[in-house]
């Protein structure tokens, strides 16, 4: 499985989940979407690449299952989502980090269980929710 995280993560996070993997997660291989795509790509031009792979996109941009057209081409490439909310005063590196790490296992688990498309929002407190 490939999981691709959002260019507002550092390049570094998707290097030290493939680290940690290693010992629990062999089958799972995580980029940075800056690195894989260039920075400033466009939603339009990451979602069919992540989609055709059966990916898994990781993004903090929760607008995105708003908007109609990146909606329709998560729904085409039945892609999997996950968006990170966070309060704006938590809005930081670091607390996005956290929040991977505290949720990583329910992503790997959701994502080999979900049928594609879908979608979940992660918020601090509380349960995953699918959208």
């Amino acid at each position: 499985m490939e999981i691709f995280l959002d260019e507002n993560l550092s390049e570094y996070v998707a290097d030290a989940f493939n680290s940690l993997n290693k010992g629990y997660f062999r089958d799972v291989q995580v980029f940075s979407t800056k690195v894989k795509f260039g920075k400033g790509a466009p939603d339009e031009e990451i979602i069919p690449e992540i989609g055709q792979i059966s990916g898994i996109l990781v993004t903090q941009d929760v607008n995105i299952h708003r908007m109609k057209l990146q909606y329709n081409l998560c729904s085409k490439f039945n892609l999997g989502i996950f968006f990170l909310a966070l309060p704006k005063d938590q809005n930081k590196h670091w607390e996005i980090v956290k929040l991977l790490v505290n949720n990583w296992k329910e992503i790997i688990h959701r994502s080999e269980k979900e049928k594609k498309p879908f979608a979940f929002r992660i918020r601090v407190r509380g349960k995953m929710e699918k959208l």
